[in-house]
Order: structure tokens, then sequence, then C-alpha cells
């Protein structure tokens, strides 16, 4: 449900064809533009498409309001407000103060009390909330049609997928409408759906970032990921939530040493790719094209691609989903599940009930099958920059997802899955376009802890992109 009133919407202004990106907007305030007008242009843009599956719920138009008129005060007294001007929406599984949480599910609707801190410390440094965005149902999906109606769309073209599972939460950001946003990821829904709309979908290390105020698939493998038109702009905002929690159990203790400044590699550093008869495209001759002119432009940049063999990840992407790992989601759903069947998206079930079949001595050797697979990950990327892939395989319609929703679910993860069973960081960035005009998208992951690397890296290219245009 949309808590705002289309009729209270302000009149546009010349700030209506403003690009939400940190620059654009920071260029603004230096020319004069007011705080308030940015983000009740922002709210604006929010409410009109209000039926279009992006949001769940908008924050009401005169606490955007008043909200933006605190900040604007607090700056001109002289505080420090980094991120003034800026709008933010947050995915609904993550919990804010007043607002109810659905998970897209309205059969959950839980009232969180607190919410999480992490809107806290944006609202301090100056941002504005807009809103909370669709996912698919229970964040369990990599592709947007897990929903109810009204699906969300891709942001390039309405025919294809939006990807998953923070569908709204990387749309939002594709389409100008705030300048950053918050996700989940598992298994990918923090580096899929940036992919598919052509965004930047930066995935910290686990425990980095606070996941205090989030309802959870897995406590293992759960994060919250950024989105944003640009890597530093993604960067910026993970600096700003980053950090030791300890309210947090799953909070790693040195998360506020872990080096978060950019850090390009240098040239001639050595980067993994999968084997070449690994990649799998599943017939997209375009997103295999595009991945070739990807490492191309790093190739350019004076790096060497060195291939290894990409079984050990393929096999921890499989714990994901098809493993007694799925039953810890039946902590947070299962009783949505047992009572309240109806509820639940068909698709979303077919995922999760599996999980009901698997024995505690399963669910064990899941877990030490996974961290022996870890193990492997820093054996297998040690001396090596970073490992680059594609981020999604291929991109499908609407209708083809429909048509066949659990297996063409599933080859969505093929390049994101492995990443959070191996505690690995990952940054997806927009790369050279496709020639039916979709977006591509590589992704860079590090070891735990290279956030700063991996961070480095994906600014490197993505400047190299921005050279080539």
């Amino acid at each position: 449900m949309i808590l705002a009133s289309p009729q209270t919407r302000p009149a546009p202004t010349d700030l209506d064809a403003l690009p939400f990106d940190f620059a654009s907007v920071r260029a603004a305030l230096a020319e004069g533009a007011d705080p308030v007008a940015l983000a009740l242009e922002s709210w604006r843009r929010a409410a009109a498409v209000a039926d279009e599956g992006v949001f769940t719920a908008l924050v009401r138009e005169e606490t955007v309001r008043a909200r933006a008129q605190d900040a604007a005060a607090r700056a001109r007294a002289g505080e420090d407000l980094p991120l003034l001007g800026l709008t933010f929406a947050v995915k609904d599984n993550i919990h804010v103060a007043g607002m109810t949480t659905t998970s897209n599910c309205p059969a959950l609707a839980l009232d969180p009390g607190a919410g999480s801190p992490l809107i806290g410390v944006l609202e301090r440094a100056g941002a504005v909330l807009i809103g909370k965005n669709t996912m698919d149902q229970f964040a369990t999906g990599l592709n947007g049609t897990r929903s109810p109606d009204p699906l969300c769309r891709n942001a390039v073209n309405p025919a294809y997928i939006p990807g998953g599972s923070s569908s709204g939460s990387a749309v939002a950001v594709a389409r100008d409408i705030v300048s950053f946003s918050l996700g989940s990821d598992t298994g990918g829904s923090g580096r899929v759906p940036a992919a598919c709309n052509g965004v930047v979908g930066l995935k910290p290390t686990l425990g980095l970032v606070s996941t205090q105020g989030l309802v959870y698939n897995s406590r293992f493998l759960d994060c919250v990921p950024v989105f944003a038109k640009r890597v530093a702009d993604a960067a910026e905002i993970l600096r700003t939530i980053a950090g030791f929690d300890p309210v947090d159990p799953w909070s790693r203790r040195d998360a506020d040493a872990v080096d978060l400044a950019s850090t390009p590699p240098e040239p001639g550093a050595r980067i993994a790719v999968p084997r070449r008869d690994q990649l799998r495209f599943f017939g997209d001759a375009a997103a295999g094209a595009a991945h070739d002119a990807n490492l191309a432009a790093l190739e350019a940049l004076g790096f060497e691609l060195v291939e290894i063999d990409f079984a050990p990840f393929e096999e921890a992407g499989r714990l994901v989903f098809q493993s007694a790992l799925v039953a810890e989601r039946l902590v947070d759903y299962g009783e949505v599940f047992a009572n309240r069947p109806d509820g639940v998206h068909p698709a979303v079930r077919a995922s999760i009930e599996p999980g009901l079949a698997y024995s505690a001595r399963e669910a064990f050797e899941a877990i030490y099958r996974m961290r022996a697979l870890a193990r492997s990950a820093e054996m297998a990327l040690d001396g090596f920059a970073a490992l680059v892939t594609p981020t999604v395989p291929t991109i499908f319609t609407i209708d083809e997802l429909l048509a066949d929703p659990m297996a063409r679910n599933t080859v969505m993860g093929t390049y994101t899955y492995y990443v959070n069973p191996m505690n690995l960081c990952a940054v997806s960035v927009p790369g050279a376009p496709r020639t039916d005009g979709l977006p591509s998208a590589l992704s860079m992951v590090g070891l735990g802890a290279a956030d700063g690397r991996i961070i480095g890296l994906a600014e490197t290219f993505e400047r190299r992109l921005d050279d080539a245009r």
C-alpha cells in the first residue's frame, strides 16, 4: 500500500529532469538547488510510479519534507552532512520504524518497532528516505516475478525481468527515482538486479554491514548491498554504513578496520577467470559477445587474465538452494508457510518447501561442506587481484521466465550463488552494451575483507568504458 496521496504531489520544477546520481545532485546543490526541493522531486517521481510495482510503500510526503528541512537546517548551522540532497529507498525486508515490513508478502505484515540502524546512519548523514522497494517474496528468487501484481519491470526494456530479489531497489536507482538504495543479498540479490538494469551493485563482505533489522533468508549468508549509478557512489554509501555492530551477532569484530578505500590493482596484476569451457550463456550470443568485449577491456588495461577451474565455485553455489541450508528459510518464514499458505507465491513455496524434508545431520554436513569450499576459494584465489565473471549469463523476458520459473531462476544465479557461501565480496559493474540494447555486467569478486581492492578494480574498469564511449 502506498502511504501517500498523489493529490499532494509537488508541481514539477526545473529539477524534474535532473539525474539523481551523486555528481548531478551535488552539482545542483552547488548551483543553489534547495535540498528540500530535491527530496520532494524524488518523492514525486516515486509517487508517479505507484502503480508500477517498484515500491511497496512510500514515506508520507509531509515526513519527507520535514526530514529534508531538518537536514537543510543542520547544514546551514554548519553541520557536516556528506549525503545532503541525496535520497534513498530500502528493500521491504529491511525494517523502517513506523512502516510495516512485508517482504512483499502481505500475510507477513510485521510491525518492526525499531528500524534498522542503517536508516539512522544514513539520515544523520543528510540522506532522506523515500520508500520501501518491492522484491521477490521473502527474498527468494533472482528474477523479480515472484511478487504480487503489478510486477516490477526492467528499467531498460519492460518486456524483460528486472532481476531479483532486490528488484525494486535496482529499478528505483536505474530510473532516477532515488540516488541509491539498499537491498539484501543471499545468493546474488544485490548483483543480479543491478546487472539486469544497468546499475552498480556492491555486495560487501559478510559481517561488514550490520544486518540488525533485516528479515533474514539466511543468517549465515545474508548481507546488505548498495545500488547506485556509479561505483564511487556505492562505495561512499558502503563506507558510511559499514562498521562493527555489537548488537548484531553476525557483525565482524574487525569491521571498522577493514580498508574500504578504493585501491586499484597495478597494471600487470593477475585476474582469475573461469575456464572458457565452463562459461555458459544458455544460448544468448549477445551476452557472450558482450562478455568477450568486457574481458578485452580488462586486458587493454594491462591485466593478465588467467583461467582457473570454476567447478568448486559452482558446487558452493548449489548449496544455497540445493542443500539442507534451504531449511534455514523456515526460521523466519515457517509460521506463514504453516498458517497462511495462501499468501505465499507458488514459486517461493516450491523453493522453500524442500527444507522441510532435510535432517539435522544433513544440515551440519552442508555447513561443513560450505566451510571446506570457502577454504578452497582462499587457496584458488591466492595471488590474484580478483575473480572476474559475468554477473548474469542472460536476461530472460518476463514471459520466458514465467514459462519455466524454477529452472530459469536458477540460471540467473550461475555466477552469483557461490559468493556468500565462500565468504567473498563482490561488485557488479555495468559493462559494454549488448547488441540488442540490454545491459551487460561484470562481477569483480574478492576474498573476504578485500572490498577496497574490488572497488578499485571496478572503478578502473568503469573509467575504461567511459573513455571508450
